[in-house]
Parts: structure tokens; C-alpha cells; sequence
């Protein structure tokens, strides 16, 4: 190879390295500003124009506008698993079980004559401690309660509705104990998930179980097939599998949703009407403890009527006319098992097909039923009774006992 061919060879390969050095310049030059810019655009300039005296500038607030400053970034998953945890870490410790027992006598030799273990819901840290009817003894009885780190307490019963079937004890001596949160009633919604818990009935275990809001029941009166003016009527009905027989202590206890907000307490129907659970909604739970603790007891007026709230599907009753009010009325088609012999009802004139539109001009629907209505007032009250009789309507004036 000649002398000029060299020199030729030499020449190509530095123009060459030239070129090479010149596109990673240029490449590493735009890296540099791409991360600069980045650097500048979410860190530097948020930075200064969060300070006082950059952020006057209208050059940095310019710059800010739209800008979300994010110091820590994370992927969270958030599944059903992990709910269930984030309700026994809230509203677990709020369960308890309590123990009824109905002695012989009360001399040192008497006998337990009953028992009956249930759950409960804790609502205040003083030991007020929420139930269903069925899961005590009421008459006669001593109670006791064991709460989730097994601690035992006497208790007493302080108050039993009536009307909803909800009963409170208190644990005494009990403070500072764990309480559950109330959910608020609106944005209680069919299909929502809930978890069911209770005890078991063995070393106050806990026992749980999932579903969901099936339904909201506004027509279903805890006093049977008829509605009743002196009984709840609208509860949730659950889609999980629970029946009296099979999960007995599981009566009055907690219903929330996987926040651990209080939905309501399990309840159960009477066995030969209709023995399926249902629950009795927050609402009237909160009413019920605002009211013990502002008057350290339950009164409620009674009206003394059996009656079919109307809806569409049965406004057949009324020939079509009417689809909401409180129909009074007996399978028999008899006045005495429509309206109780001597009760307010009975004494105002009440008949049987009479139909209830409103209370004190507050309209009978699904939403605020004719027990609800009632159950706000109190004996001695002077009520006005709305009243379609015949297809004429009517004023009746009645007052509760």
C-alpha cells in the first residue's frame, strides 16, 4: 500500500471518529436537558414557587399552574381480603357475648333453671351494650358479659323496646371499652357487602360470616304477616345463610360493612311465622341510645291497629285507588282482630278497611310507615289521623296510650 493510500485511510477514519463524537455529543446533550427539563418541570420550580418570594413571580406561577408536587408514589391493592382485616382491626373488638341465666331462686343454694349465650354490640365506653330480644333472658335472669380480650363483667338490663325488639345492658364497672362506629342510614345500599359477627358460644370465640344487602324489607313487620302500629316495620334482609336453630348465638350481633360501620343487629323472626334473620337497621339504633342517654329510658305511644301498608302490588285492596296508607284489616275480615278491644284505636272509632293516609298531616308511605309515625309520640299525645273511610275522607282524633 502506497504512502497516499495511508494518508487516505488516516484521513477517513479521524473524519470518522469526528462524526462518532459528535453524535454523542449530541445524544448525551439531550439526555442531560431531557432530565434537566424533567428535573426543572416536577421538582425545581414546584419548589421555588411554593416559597414566598419566587412565588410572586408571574413567570413561577406560570409554571405551577397545573402542577401536582407528589413526594412519595406507591402501587396499593386494595382487595376483599384486606377489607375483612381493615373491619377486624375497626369493629371486631366492639363484639361480645353475653350470658343469660335464670336461677332457682336467690339464696346460696339455687339452681341455674335456664341459660342462654348471645351476642352483643358495645355502643358506649361505659359498657352500654346493645342486643336482640331473643338473645336474653329477660324476666328473672342475671347477665354477664365477656368482651373480645376476655374480660368478663356482670351486667345489668337497663331498657327493652318493645317496639324494635332491642334490648341494652349494661356491663358494670366497664370504661374505656371499645366501641363500633355507626354507618350513616344513606348510604346503607342493597347489594353492599357486609360481614355478620357474633360469638359462638364456646370461650366467646368469635364467629363470622359474609354476604350482602339483599333487600331493603319496608314491608315487613317483626309483629308477623300483618303489620302492627305498635311494631317495627322496614328492615334489611342479608343473603347470608344464617337461621335461628343452627346460629342461635348470633342473635344480636353485629352487622357492618368492611369499613366496620354499624349497618345494624341481627335479629331473628318467630320461629313458626317466619324464622329467617333479619336486621334492624343503624337508625333505630341510634334513636334508641340518644334516647336512654337523654332520658335514661325508652317510652313509646300505642295505637292498637293490625294493617296492610299498600304498595302497587296490593292496591287491589282498595279497587286500584290507592297505592300507599295503612290499610286496618283482618284476613277474618273481622273488627276485633283488626282493631284490639279497648285500645286507642278502638276507643277514637277505628274500623276495619278504614285507610290511614297521614299522621298529623305526615304522609303513610313505605318510606315513613304508620308504626314509625306513631312510635314518636307518646302516651298522652293527641294524634290526627288522616282517614279515607267508604271512599270519604275523614279527620279522627285519638290519643295514645
Amino acid at each position: 500500500m502506497t504512502e497516499a493510500n495511508l494518508s487516505q485511510n488516516k484521513s477517513k477514519k479521524a473524519k470518522g471518529l469526528r462524526v462518532f463524537r459528535f453524535l454523542f455529543f449530541m445524544v448525551f446533550f439531550f439526555i442531560i436537558a431531557a432530565i434537566a427539563s424533567i428535573f426543572s418541570e416536577h421538582y425545581l420550580f414546584p419548589r421555588l414557587s411554593s416559597v414566598e418570594f419566587f412565588s410572586k413571580n408571574k413567570l413561577f406561577k406560570n409554571l405551577s399552574q397545573d402542577v401536582v408536587v407528589v413526594n412519595k408514589t406507591e402501587q396499593v391493592t386494595v382487595n376483599e381480603g384486606q377489607s375483612i382485616v381493615n373491619y377486624l382491626n375497626n369493629a371486631q373488638p366492639s363484639i361480645v357475648e353475653v350470658i343469660s341465666q335464670r336461677k332457682s331462686d336467690s339464696g346460696a343454694n339455687a339452681q341455674v333453671v335456664e341459660s342462654k349465650v348471645g351476642s352483643g354490640v358495645i355502643l358506649t365506653a361505659d359498657g352500654i351494650i346493645a342486643t336482640y330480644q331473643s338473645a336474653v333472658i329477660q324476666d328473672g335472669s342475671v347477665y354477664k358479659i365477656i368482651t373480645s380480650d376476655g374480660t368478663s363483667y356482670d351486667a345489668e338490663l337497663v331498657m327493652a323496646d318493645k317496639f324494635s325488639n332491642i334490648t341494652f345492658l349494661r356491663a358494670v364497672g366497664a370504661n374505656n371499652l371499645p366501641t363500633v362506629s355507626f354507618i350513616a342510614p344513606e348510604d346503607i345500599k342493597v347489594g353492599s357487602k357486609i360481614i355478620v359477627a357474633g360469638k359462638n358460644g364456646y370461650n366467646a370465640y368469635p364467629s363470622y360470616q359474609t354476604g350482602i344487602i339483599s333487600e331493603q324489607a319496608l314491608s315487613y313487620s317483626l309483629a308477623g304477616p300483618l303489620a302492627s302500629s305498635d311494631k317495627l316495620q322496614g328492615v334489611l334482609f342479608i343473603d347470608s345463610n344464617i337461621s335461628k336453630s343452627e346460629n342461635p348465638t348470633l342473635s344480636g350481633g353485629e352487622v357492618v360493612d368492611y369499613n366496620g360501620d354499624l349497618v345494624g343487629i341481627l335479629g331473628f323472626g318467630n320461629e313458626i311465622q317466619n324464622p329467617k334473620s333479619f336486621v334492624v337497621p343503624v337508625n333505630h339504633i341510634q334513636y334508641l341510645l340518644d334516647q336512654y342517654l337523654k332520658e335514661g329510658s325508652i317510652k313509646r305511644a300505642t295505637l292498637g291497629i293490625y294493617y296492610i301498608p299498600l304498595t302497587l302490588e296490593n292496591s287491589y285492596l282498595t279497587n286500584g285507588e290507592y297505592s300507599k296508607g295503612a290499610l286496618v284489616y283482618s284476613a277474618s275480615r273481622q273488627q276485633g282482630l283488626a282493631v284490639i278491644s279497648g285500645s286507642p284505636a278502638d276507643k277514637a272509632g277505628l274500623k276495619i278497611m278504614d285507610l290511614i293516609t297521614s299522621v298529623n298531616d305526615e304522609e303513610v308511605d313505605l318510606g315513613q310507615n304508620l308504626a314509625l309515625l306513631i312510635s314518636k309520640y307518646k302516651s298522652g299525645d293527641t294524634v290526627k289521623l288522616k282517614t279515607i273511610r267508604d271512599g270519604k275522607e275523614m279527620e279522627i282524633k285519638v290519643t295514645l296510650e
